[in-house]
């Protein structure tokens, strides 16, 4: 016959803020963190010097990790997630650590909870980047938050999710520990193991990769804060024997990271000295908290036993995706189906020697491997042995059940030759000192314990207050040092720290070493700057002035922010100054400018913004170059070149008042004005008035009219302008001098006058030519 396990798979849909969208170390975990942070200080986005990088899968508007003593997401958006992985080089094999520092109650969009959760295996690179398996934590008020083991499959910009095992509801200060082991996820809640679960039959899954952490707000950025994270190697096998009474209580089974499900199963869960089998059906797990030699045994003492099934295995190949080893299953509802049964990887149960059993509780059944040859005992006698076909040449040793009603009420397996149980224990930790590294953090150091076999790991307690005496455990390390985290500020603490071996013995205490943490850092941010006025000085200067801001601890200096152009938003910062006033120099002239400034104290701690204040620097001082034409009369066009002409008030020709346009900052166009005379021009703006280096030659015209019936004469002028005759007008620079002289011409000609002289003496006329003037001869007859 056949038997084939049963068992639920672990999916779900992923609900809660991801669709919608901390932790104690374990026994026998590796040394001191790899990587850690507390948050100390204020940073947007997250980086700590490279440190950090961004998850951008789960966050399409952007959100990202700040830190500002916490770690919390920077924007509140529905449907972000603020999501970073360490860049330091882990093993493939690691855990992720986070100490919850605050998860609101308060429900957000679509009823989502606040949550936070560390992350394993994070895909850095490739197509499957920012995947990941995920401990994602929340309060779980009404049941609404979706505390699960998840699996998140992500490509850079897009992800979906998988729920793989529901865990327990968190509060403020839990401690989270996510480890990824070979094919098994699972997680430690302040010490204690809060689910497990093995990935070998997932279709997609995640071998490798590094760690980080997660945060979702679904009421407030302040309400989904992770107080510290560490993360490290993965805990390792040690030693070749162990054993167990199954004393205590726990769910799932753990004894100091000792039992792991195969495959496919949950495993087992112990109370009332009793090791019990969490599924309905077949329950099966190894132990990998030691490395049995080929030659090998497992020894179950039966418990309750009135149904169901179950017995001993060897030989495990944990890295197999599915169920492997020898079983010696004990059949209680048909004994005679009881005997050596192999299990395969597609999950069957294949009987290949077959007795029938005597099945009694507190009978002790062994299994024994050797080469091919499995022997089996029980209470130490022999039964019977059976050679195998090769398969399974080595691996761990583990236990099986067949329902919850066949239990076990003691365990004992690995190297025949380590049977004798180890009871001796370690020595005590020596020179413990404790050292206070921030507000939030004490770090431990002690030397090393010795033991007959070998130190397993060491137990750190913790007490909180100057003279105390309440210890409690607060950590298992392999390593000789401990670095404490989310502690509270300027408060004293006690530690002392105890060695564990592989058969869980206890050493005596260390002394005890205390330390007080640092003052909290000043996180109040000073008051906004009030009254900020903006005043231009110049065409390149504006003038800033506010009222001080105010800080619990003293404002260090303000960060001034300009912006170009009326209406404008683009501000970037320009000066950094430790007063209350600022001259903002080299500026445009007649240019809009815009100015907020904020303050800062000695943390970096930044106020919220002043009012805004804008001016206008003035006009600068205007310049001619050039004009065209260079002459005219009155009422011609002139092209006056220059500079710095917007906002012109006036344009003179040798200070006579004209009309004109602004064509550009460059340019204008004036009319010579009655009046004018030759002279330089000028223009005036608010930054002043430019006066043109040449003159302007304004000209007029003479005309010269003569009268007579007959002969008449000739009328010149000493410039040979005019010859009347032939030429009666001509034009003149404004202000010259013109002498006209009539000549009578024939036998009968004779002069007889002027009209329109300035002055006239016989045939000789004066002419100043400030304007136009008309000149006439009289002649007779």
């Amino acid at each position: 016959m056949k038997l084939r396990a049963t068992h639920p798979v672990m999916l779900g849909r992923f609900l809660g803020g991801l669709l919608v969208a901390m932790l104690m170390p374990i026994m026998a975990s590796a040394d001191a963190p790899i990587a850690s942070s507390s948050f100390v200080g204020a940073e947007d986005p997250l980086s700590e010097n490279g440190a950090w990088a961004a998850l951008t899968s789960l966050a399409p508007q952007g959100t990202r990790f700040q830190k500002n003593d916490g770690a919390y997401p920077d924007l509140f958006i529905n449907l972000n997630h603020a999501g970073a992985r360490t860049t330091a080089v882990l093993p493939d094999d690691h855990y992720s650590e986070i100490v919850v520092g605050h998860i609101g109650i308060n429900f957000g969009p679509n009823d989502c909870c606040n949550d936070v959760g560390p992350l394993v295996r994070v895909q850095a690179s490739g197509p499957a980047i920012d995947s990941h398996y995920l401990w994602w934590a929340g309060a779980n008020l009404n049941h609404c938050c979706n505390n699960a083991l998840y699996r998140v499959d992500a490509n850079g910009t897009t992800y979906s999710v998988n729920q793989i095992k529901k865990t327990s509801p968190v509060v403020d200060g839990d401690r989270l520990r996510l480890i990824a082991r070979g094919q098994v996820i699972y997680g430690i809640k302040n010490g204690v193991r809060d689910f497990i679960y093995n990935t070998g039959p997932d279709s997609t899954k995640y071998s490798t990769g590094t760690a980080g952490m997660l945060a979702y707000a679904s009421s407030a950025v302040t309400d989904a804060k992770i107080a510290s994270w560490a993360s490290g190697a993965a805990p390792v096998s040690l030693g070749t024997w162990t054993s167990s009474t199954f004393a205590g209580t726990e769910n799932p089974l753990d004894e100091g990271d000792r039992w792991y499900p195969l495959p496919g199963y949950s495993g087992f869960k112990k109370m009332g000295g009793l090791a019990i089998g969490l599924d309905s059906v077949h329950n099966a797990s190894g132990v990998w908290s030691i490395t049995p030699p080929a030659k090998q045994y497992s020894e179950v003492t039966l418990g309750s036993v009135a149904s169901g099934g179950g017995g001993p295995i060897v030989r495990i190949d944990r890295s197999n995706p599915g169920q492997t080893g020898w079983l010696l299953f004990l059949w209680a509802d048909n004994p005679f189906a009881s005997g050596i049964y192999k299990m395969t990887p597609d999950g069957s149960f294949t009987p290949v020697r077959l007795f029938t059993a005597t099945i009694v509780s507190g009978d002790k059944w062994r299994l024994t491997a050797n080469g091919n040859t499995l022997d089996v005992f029980r209470n130490g006698v022999f039964q019977f042995t059976y050679t195998t076909d090769g398969s399974y040449a080595t691996g761990d040793v583990g236990i099986e059940a067949f329902t919850p009603n066949f239990t076990f009420m003691g365990w004992e397996g690995g190297d025949p030759a380590g049977g004798t149980p180890d009871t001796t224990p370690p020595t005590a930790p020596s020179n413990l000192t404790a050292t206070a590294a921030s507000s939030s953090q004490i770090n431990l150091a002690w030397t090393a314990s010795s033991d007959d076999v070998g130190v397993a790991g060491y137990l750190v307690e913790r007490c909180q207050g100057s003279g105390c005496t309440g210890f409690a455990q607060v950590a298992t390390v392999a390593g000789t040092t401990y670095n404490d985290t989310g502690l509270a500020a300027a408060t004293s603490y006690s530690y002392r720290v105890r060695a564990t071996d592989a058969a869980g013995n206890l050493s005596g205490y260390s002394i005890t070493a205390s330390a007080t943490t640092l003052a909290a850092p000043d996180t109040t941010p000073p008051t906004a700057p009030s009254n900020l006025t903006a005043t231009a000085a110049s065409s390149s200067q504006i003038n800033l002035a506010w009222t001080a801001s105010s800080d619990d601890v003293g404002v260090a200096g303000y960060l001034v922010e300009r912006c170009q152009g009326s209406g404008c938003t683009g501000f970037a910062q320009v000066a950094t100054v430790a007063g209350t006033t600022y001259n903002d120099t080299g500026l445009a002239a007649a240019t809009s400018y815009s100015y907020r400034v904020r303050a800062t104290d000695a943390a970096g701690n930044l106020s919220g913004y002043s009012i805004t204040a804008s001016a206008t620097t003035l006009a600068g001082a205007p310049t001619i170059t050039s004009f065209t034409p260079s002459s005219g009369p009155v009422g011609t066009s002139v092209t006056i070149g220059g500079t710095s002409f917007t906002g012109a008030t006036a344009v003179r020709f040798n200070g006579v008042s004209t009309s004109f346009t602004v064509i550009s900052d460059t340019a204008i166009q004036a009319t010579v004005p009655t009046g004018a005379t030759t002279g330089p021009l000028s223009v005036t703006t608010p930054g002043g008035t430019a006066t043109s280096p040449n003159n302007f030659t304004v000209t007029v015209t003479l005309t010269v009219t003569k009268t007579g019936i007959i002969g008449s004469g000739t009328v010149t002028s000493s410039d040979g302008g005019i010859n009347c005759g032939a030429t009666c007008s001509a034009s003149y620079n404004s202000g010259t001098v013109v002498t006209l002289t009539a000549t009578p011409t024939g036998l009968l000609s004779i002069f007889i006058g002027w009209d329109g002289c300035d002055t006239a003496s016989g045939t000789t006329c004066t002419v100043i030519m400030t304007r136009a003037r008309a000149v006439t001869a009289h002649f007779l007859p």
